[in-house]
Parts: structure tokens; sequence; C-alpha cells
């Protein structure tokens, strides 16, 4: 039962302690003894008024006399009062047994923590956080054992006037629930510090779960406290079948007492150890955002695997990735992008459910530990955090948009181990981040079979880098009035020993996140200074040609990229107007000012530069003035719609007609017929 959304009933209603009367032995001794002293002493009081009627009358009474009347009333008074207490008896007898199997149930329930307790105490190299979920989980599972519960939860307070769901266990729990105090009926639990018992119907038009055969008729809602301060609310919901009594809720009163000071007590265990060990806890945490790193997730995916679950549930571990966020450290700097990590991590901890564990690994990455019962419950639960995700977050004095990519890994794939299950999360996101933004794959087994493929691919990648594996290729381009060749442009190939020969376009983005791309157009722009130097001397001596080389955003961002440039020209005699770089619309796009610094150091050198694929991409016609663009390159999709698409022969005509208003060259690329 959600605490927040039974404010109305139908046929419900909501019962505090307060309303019941609360024995115990001592009081039902007391009433026994005056109930015996009293029908004792009527019983005296009627053998008195028989014994004076018989002295009065020396004789047998008189039948319906007004002695014989008084006695039998007498008589009959004391017949009806002794069965009135013998009726009390068997009542304060059951009261008795009641109260017993209550003081059975609190001890049960007090009994099962201060076990938690002492094994929790006896630890000596468990994590800071891990006690105190323990604790919280030790709680739960005592409720919902020994009260036959279908679910329940613990509400903590997360700032003065608010509490949030942090744990929960079985069906219908509050996960992620916030209520305000005095809001719902553990807002009221929590202001009046007074446990409530519900029974009955309810409202359930904006209950989180959508089973109504799940949905409970009877609740507990008990407060936490220590020394009379509120620690949290525990709610515990009854399988449809049962329903709560006021036994039931004086025993959690009792326990919730018990449990508040075992959750204080952890708490202050808690500060005091990170107070006098904060090297630990620095070793177990990110000193950004404060979350679980690495090492201790890892100890919490082995508990996870460990722990007896309900059947049908799986662990679930969920890899997140930021898209693009280096786009915000460029042009932002690293401070503005500290800030997004810490709202984006407070985001995170909020969207996911309560009992879900959330790390952080470093940089972008994150993690969510979790369990489902498939992987559709999971993929839902992933989806639901990219939607949580996708609000602007803002940052100074304007607001930053993200899309982030999540691999999902269950437990079945991992074969018990931790470091498997990790494993197979990463690949998966890896496989979602190859779909593109904002995309969740799950694991599958196939995926490691490809990421050891990929593996083995990236070694044979860098050996080819290393030992001149790669050759340089070259597409003419014809100026289309006279049809001679006007220049070449570079493409690089991958001789493979086995594969034969790969295109780029299947290797380099493996390069670029092998980070070997840079390393790669030196090579393309080497050779081709060299290459297009010895064609200009010989049969291109009266018509030099220029050569067109793709570079990389990643590559004009190295530092040392206009240095090495000027050297590769000036070590192959290339008149520097015969190289022409083109560049993606994505060199640009990061840091505007930075991208133009680039570029105008690399027009300093007398190095034309050209705008590939423009078009398909963002295609700002403000890059065509703020940057030094002298080529603009209409991408193949335009040129293959030519003859069968009017939107297609419209934009190429605008294309040409801005070239020439703004006295840039214009390339079309692939074109194959002579009506295109």
């Amino acid at each position: 039962m959600t605490p927040s959304s039974v404010d109305r009933s139908e046929n419900g209603h909501i019962t505090s302690l307060a309303n019941f009367e609360t024995p115990n032995l001592e009081m039902i001794a007391k009433r026994r003894l005056q109930l015996w002293a009293v029908t004792l002493s009527l019983l005296i009081f009627t053998v008195a008024v028989l014994s004076l009627v018989l002295f009065w009358q020396k004789v047998t009474l008189e039948v319906w006399s007004p002695r014989v009347l008084l006695f039998l009333g007498t008589v009959l008074l004391a017949v009806l009062f002794s069965a009135y207490t013998i009726a009390k008896e068997l009542q304060l007898r059951a009261s008795t047994r009641e109260l017993m199997d209550e003081r059975v149930l609190a001890a049960a329930l007090t009994n099962s923590l201060r076990e938690a307790n002492v094994v929790i105490d006896s630890g000596k190299e468990v994590n800071l956080r891990l006690d105190l979920e323990q604790v919280l989980e030790t709680i739960l599972a005592c409720s919902l054992d020994l009260l036959d519960g279908q679910g329940s939860s613990i509400m903590m307070m997360c700032s003065e006037d608010e509490l949030r769901t942090v744990c929960s266990k079985g069906q219908s729990s509050a996960g992620g629930a916030r209520v305000n105090l005095r809001s719902g009926v553990a807002g009221q639990v929590a202001a009046t510090h007074e446990a409530v018992l519900v029974n009955g119907t309810f409202d359930w038009s904006h209950y989180r779960d959508d089973h109504e055969e799940y949905r409970p008729t009877s609740a507990l809602s008990i407060p936490l406290t220590s020394d009379g301060d509120l620690i949290g609310v525990l709610n515990v919901n009854a399988k449809p079948d049962r329903e709560y009594s006021q036994r039931d809720l004086r025993a959690m009163s009792r326990f919730g007492e018990q449990a508040g000071s075992a959750i204080a007590h952890v708490q202050a265990h808690e500060a005091q150890r990170k107070f006098a060990h904060p090297t630990d806890y620095q070793a177990l945490h990110n000193p950004l955002t404060g979350l679980p790193n690495r090492s201790l997730l890892l100890d919490r995916v082995g508990n996870a695997l460990a722990r007896r679950r309900p059947p049908g549930n799986s662990v679930v571990l969920l890899f997140l990735d930021l898209d693009d966020f280096k786009r915000v450290n460029d042009s932002l700097g690293h401070s503005a992008g500290d800030q997004v990590l810490i709202a984006f991590a407070e985001r995170l901890r909020m969207s996911v459910r309560a009992g879900d564990s959330v790390a952080h690994f470093g940089a972008d990455e994150f993690a969510i530990l979790l369990e489902a019962s498939d992987a559709g419950e999971a993929s839902m639960a992933a989806e639901r955090i990219l939607s949580d995700l996708s609000k602007p977050f803002p940052l100074e004095d304007r607001e930053v948009r993200f899309t982030a990519s999540i691999g999902i890994a269950l437990e079945p794939s991992s074969d018990g181990r931790p470091e498997e299950l990790m494993r197979n999360a990463f690949t998966a996101l890896h496989a979602a981040k190859e779909r593109g933004k904002g995309q969740v794959a799950v694991f599958e087994q196939s995926m490691h079979s490809t990421a050891l493929s990929r593996l083995d691919l990236e070694h044979e990648l860098r050996h080819a880098v290393e030992h001149d594996g790669l050759d340089v290729y070259f597409q003419p381009l014809l100026d289309l009035k006279n049809l001679t060749v006007h220049g070449f442009e570079a493409l690089v190939r991958w001789n493979h020993p086995e594969r034969g020969v790969i295109a780029a376009f299947s290797f380099v983005p493996l390069a670029e996140e092998a980070g070997l791309q840079p390393q790669i157009d030196r090579m393309v722009l080497q050779e081709t200074c060299a290459r297009v130097k010895e064609l200009n001397s010989g049969i291109f001596a009266a018509n030099p040609v220029a050569a067109h080389v793709n570079l990389s955003p990643n590559t004009i961002r190295e530092p040392d990229f206009v240095a090495n440039l000027a050297s590769d020209l000036e070590g192959s005699g290339l008149d520097p107007e015969q190289l022409v770089l083109e560049i993606t619309e994505g060199v640009m796009m990061r840091d505007v000012e930075q991208a133009a610094s680039r570029l105008r150091a690399i027009k300093s050198l007398g190095v034309r530069l050209a705008l590939d694929d423009f078009g398909t991409g963002y295609s700002s016609l403000s890059y065509l003035r703020s940057f030094p663009v002298d080529v603009v390159k209409i991408d193949k999709i335009f040129v293959d719609e030519i003859e069968h698409d009017p939107g297609a022969v419209a934009l190429v005509q605008a294309i040409l007609s801005l070239g020439l208003g703004l006295t840039f060259e214009v390339v079309a690329e692939g074109i194959e017929t002579s009506e295109q």
C-alpha cells in the first residue's frame, strides 16, 4: 500500500493506537481480583440474608411471603452475578492468551532484529552503507514473515518535512514514494508519532501498481522512533485474505521502538566510523557524488546474488553512460561538468525504486543494481529512468539536456559471479551505444562473442597501424564542365590477412573508440602529401591537382595537430593550397570558439577546408559565415534522390546558389549518371 495514497475511503476506516485500550497482565490480574471479590461478597451477603430470615421465622417460611420473595431475589441476583463473573473470567483469560501471543510476536520480532544487530556488530570489514541496508531489510523481512504480509516498506526523513521510501520488500510496496508530513497515512504517523491500523476498501485510482490482486485491504503504519525522535515510518500490507487486528498493531508498535533504536544505532555507528576512518569511506565512494564506486558495487552485487529472493526475481545490473557529456566539459569547462554530474547523480537517486543501489564509477559512467522478474520489467525500469533523465538540468544561466545509453544484464547470464554480471552489463552498454543515443540493450550471449571478436579486431587493427597494414587509395574528383581530373580524395583501406580489403566505414568507429584514429589520420596525411606532390611534379605538372583528406574531429582537437600538419607539409614539399582537409559539423558543435580558432590556425598554413556531408547534420548556415570554409560537399544521399525527388533537387540547387553567393566550391559526392 502506498501510504501517501490512502487518503480517501469507500468502506474503509483508519484507527490509531489511541482508539484501542491497551491492556497488560497486571491490569487483567487486578480486574480478576476485583471481580471475584465482588462475587464472593455477594455470596456472603446472600448466605447472611438466608440465615437472618431463618433466625427470624424459627419455622418454615410461608410461601410467597415478602421475606421469601426477598430471599429468592437475593439468590437470583447472586446466581446471575456468578454467571457474569464466569463469563468475564473467560474473557479475561482470552485477553491474557491474546496478550501473551502479542508478547510472543513482539519478542520474535525483537529477537530477529537483535540477531541481525549481532551479525552486523560482529562484522569487521563491512562497508558503511551496507550495514544500514542490512538492518532495513531485516526489519522488512521480520515484519513480513511474522505478520504474514505481502509487502512492506520503510520511509525515512529526507528533509525536515518530507519522507522518502528508502527500502521495500514484497508486492505492492511504496517504491520511490515521497510524502510530506501530515499528508496521507504515513505523513500523519510521522507527524503524530502514533501507529495506525488501516482496514477496509479504499480508493485506488492513483495506486502505482495496476494488479488488483495485490491491493491490500488491511495495513499497518508504524512510527520508528529513538529517544522520542522520529527516524522513519514502517508500512506493512496484509495479504488480501488477511485483516490485521489491534493485537498486531500493539505488537508492531513495540517492535517499532526497537527497530527505530536499531536504525539510530547503525546511523550513529556509520557516522562515527566515517569520521574516524575517512579513508575507508573515500575508498568505497566516488569523491564527487558520494555514490558507491566500482569496488563497493561489486561487493553489493555479490551480496545480492547470494541473498535469498522472492521466487521469480532476478538480480539485474544496469550500466549507464551519458551521451555527449564531453561536450559540456569542452564547451563550459570541467567545473560545469562536475555540477552536471552531481545533479545527474541526485536525479538518478530519485529515479530508482526503493531498495535499488546507484553507483558512480567515474566520469559519466553510472550503474544501478536492482531486482526484476524478467528482461521486460528491467527494460521498463530503464526506460523510466531515461524519461526522468531527459528533463533539462539547470546550469548557471542556461539549461542542458542529455540522453543516456543503458546496458542491462540479468542474473542468469552471470553464473552467479558478480564480475561476470558487470562484464555483461558493460557489453550490453556498448551494444546500446552502437544503436545510437538514448538506447537500451539487454545482454545476450551473442553480444559476448561479438565483444570478443571486436577485441580481437581492435588488436589486429592496432598491429596493422603499427606495422604499415593500412593502404591509401585515391578516388578522382572530376570537373563536370570538361570532365577533367580536378583532384583526388584519399581513402584508407585495411588489407586484412584473412578478411581481405576492409573499407574505412567498417573499422573507423573501432579506431575512434580505441584512440587510434589520430594516428591513422597522420599516416594518411603524410602519404597523401607525398603522393600528390609526386603526381603534381609528374603527370599533373601543367594542372596541379588537390588532395582531399577526411579528418576525424578527435584528430583536429589534438593539441599538436597544427604543428604536425605544418611539419608534414614542409617535409613533403606539397603546396598547402593543394591540400583540402575535409571536416564534419561535429568539429564545430562542441566549442564554437575553440573550433573557429583551430580552423583559423589551419587556414593560416595555406590549407583549404571543406565541410563534408553537408545537409545530414545540423547544417547551420551560420557555419558557412563563421568558419573559414572553402568547399562544401553535398552528401551522397541527396545526389541519389535527384532523379526522382523534387525536394532533393531543390536542396541541391539551394546549396549551389549558396556556393555562388558565398564564393565557395561545391562538390557533389557519388555522381554516377549523366542525369545526376
